[in-house]
């Protein structure tokens, strides 16, 4: 669930900071600027062409969805060492640039659809939030297909 398996595949996790994680994910989707953190998960899966989903944690609007999709451009190394404004005390060291960003029409509710995700442990489906833990986690190429081709 949190190795570093190689894999094309990955999903961004906005989490509710200083504004709620529906706001905050379409800010950094608008301005095309997605900051990774010291410590995050899955950094050496972080590549030019890989392809993304949005996810929306957190408790507000869209919360437990999927909302888009895109493909990573390039990764822009952070030279001043910033912290996000919306995620406090939160280091960043990169920031990922998309190209092929793509808004569902209508965002996928986890819940509603979890017997069709295969990424998710079948046992683990009551806990699925697990696998969502720590902003970018991995996502099977079945899953991805699923959720992009259906929304």
């Amino acid at each position: 669930m949190r190795d570093n398996i190689d894999t094309d595949y990955l999903i961004l996790v906005t989490s509710d900071g200083r504004k709620n994680a529906y706001n905050i994910c379409k800010e950094r989707i608008s301005e095309n600027l997605w900051p990774i953190y010291k410590g995050t998960p899955q950094l050496l899966n972080l590549d030019k062409n890989k392809k993304v989903l949005f996810y929306i944690a957190g408790r507000d609007e869209f919360s437990q969805h999927f909302i888009g999709s895109a493909t990573i451009d390039r990764i822009i190394d952070d030279i001043h060492s910033n912290s996000d404004p919306n995620q406090e005390f939160r280091q960043v060291i990169c920031y990922i640039k998309f190209k092929e960003l793509k808004f569902f029409k209508k965002p996928l509710n986890i819940k509603d659809h979890i017997k069709n995700l295969s990424f998710i442990e079948e046992k683990k489906r009551n806990i699925y939030g697990l696998y969502f833990q720590g902003g970018i986690c991995k996502i099977n190429k079945q899953s991805f297909d699923y959720i992009t081709q259906n929304f």
